[in-house]
């Protein structure tokens, strides 16, 4: 039974694993985005502990993502002009470099704020041109037919490690906790905690560059000199893909800062501490790595406007729950929906844009879908951050609920409209004595 349930879920959920460069490429990944979020994770954690403002993780974030709205068009089209795995290549030694850097300067003692806040900057910049290019790398991997699964197995590796890495990153702050007391005076348990943290994330990225080593150059598509905003143009000239796109942008606005809002949640309305934050951070991993499982095995095009629906409503649901719960596992729960529907939108309308998109537009049509994402997180996380001292975190979560449930109704009647059946045109009546001619 075993063997043969094995031998279903090859032909199925992970089918996109017999084309042996897309193979590799997923084996890299998953390593580098377990060290990734233990990173991110230790940052929230770190910043928030060191200055007690929920509005630096927020900033984090901004610092993190806004590169990339800047000068995505500017990555994507580098995507489309150069080749991509060369690209990737050189953006992951970047990122092992950065990680190093944050490792030895809160290692040492001299991570101030701003100091941290501008390596995440840096971080971001190079994310601007690594972001697209991935997005477009993962076609030339593997054949048109099997780019679905592609996609939600890429999502099914980001939230597979989204699901550990906060939690690695928990355990490393509790053993660091246990070992102050044999450390020398002034020894802080977050800060050796991050520091370990920032190390792994740095050699996690040695896996992805082995990895591509062993994978041929893709093709290039495009000259240089070519426009920058030609996937601005596509999407103009394809109001459905362009819908795709605002859609995914104003669910992202009410939905992403659920990861600025955590810390304060944690302390203010759970009263608890770090170990509680990651078990929360994990929730809202687990969800999505169940949503990445959902779209890898059960997707198509058929189900597409199905499954958007779906992952709006239940993010809603999850989020309104959260607005209310004050007790760990209910908020645990409340967690893991808000990641399920989240990743179950967002890797339907991702797979949506890569199959309709020509290959020589697909990088800088993805750089507008990173941009889109990049746009909607700062400025959700700083509205999130800025009203929780405001109005406090519940009031916060419960209309970022309201909104989400905005986009599902607004998805839904999008969806009514396309389906609607369309009035068949009649020819016109003809005269006596002629003939009507086919209208096709």
């Amino acid at each position: 039974m075993d063997g043969r349930l094995w031998v279903a879920l090859k032909e199925t959920t992970f089918r996109s694993l017999r084309h042996p460069n897309y193979r590799r490429y997923f084996a890299g990944q998953i390593v580098s985005f377990v060290g990734t979020w233990m990173q991110s994770a230790a940052l929230m954690w770190l910043m928030y502990e060191r200055t007690n403002d929920p509005r630096w993780p927020s900033w984090l974030l901004v610092a993190q993502i806004g590169p990339t709205l800047l000068l995505g068009a500017w990555g994507g089209a580098l995507a489309d002009r150069y080749p991509k795995r060369q690209l990737v290549s050189t953006t992951q030694t970047a990122f092992l470099l950065n990680a190093l850097a944050l490792t030895a300067v809160v290692g040492c003692g001299f991570a101030t704020p701003v100091l941290v806040l501008a390596l995440i900057a840096l971080n971001g910049v190079i994310q601007a041109v690594d972001f697209p290019t991935r997005l477009a790398f993962v076609p030339d991997l593997v054949p048109k037919e099997d780019l679905i699964n592609a996609v939600g197995l890429n999502s099914l590796v980001f939230n597979s490690a989204r699901a550990v890495g906060p939690a690695l990153a928990g355990v490393l702050f509790v053993v660091a906790g246990a070992l102050v007391p044999y450390l020398p005076d002034g020894a802080n348990a977050v800060t050796i905690g991050a520091t370990v943290c920032f190390a792994l994330n740095a050699l996690s990225f040695l896996a992805v560059l082995r990895a591509l080593r062993g994978i041929p150059e893709p093709r290039v598509h495009e000259k240089p000199g070519a426009s920058a905003w030609a996937g601005v143009r596509y999407l103009r000239a394809h109001p459905a893909m362009g819908a795709v796109v605002l859609l995914t942008f104003a669910l992202c606005v009410f939905g992403w800062p659920i990861i600025t809002v955590l810390p304060a949640y944690t302390k203010l309305r759970l009263g608890l501490k770090e170990e509680a934050y990651s078990f929360l951070l994990s929730s809202l991993g687990a969800g999505a790595l169940g949503a990445a499982l959902t779209t890898a095995t059960f997707g198509s095009v058929s189900r597409r406007g199905a499954f958007m629906l779906m992952g709006v409503a239940v993010c809603a649901g999850g989020m309104a729950g959260l607005g209310f719960a004050d007790r760990a596992w209910t908020a645990d729960g409340c967690c893991a929906a808000i990641g399920f529907g989240m990743i179950l939108f967002l890797a339907t309308a991702q797979s949506a844009l890569q199959l309709a998109v020509p290959d020589e537009v697909r990088g800088r049509v993805m750089a507008i879908w990173a941009m889109t994402l990049s746009a909607s997180a700062p400025l959700g996380h700083l509205i999130a951050g800025h009203m929780i001292t405001e109005v406090g975190v519940g009031p916060v979560i419960l209309g970022m609920a309201t909104g989400i449930g905005s986009v599902a109704l607004l998805l839904a009647g999008i969806l009514v409209v396309r389906r609607s059946p369309r009035p068949t045109p009649q020819p016109p009546p003809s005269r006596e004595g002629e003939q009507t001619r086919p209208l096709v």
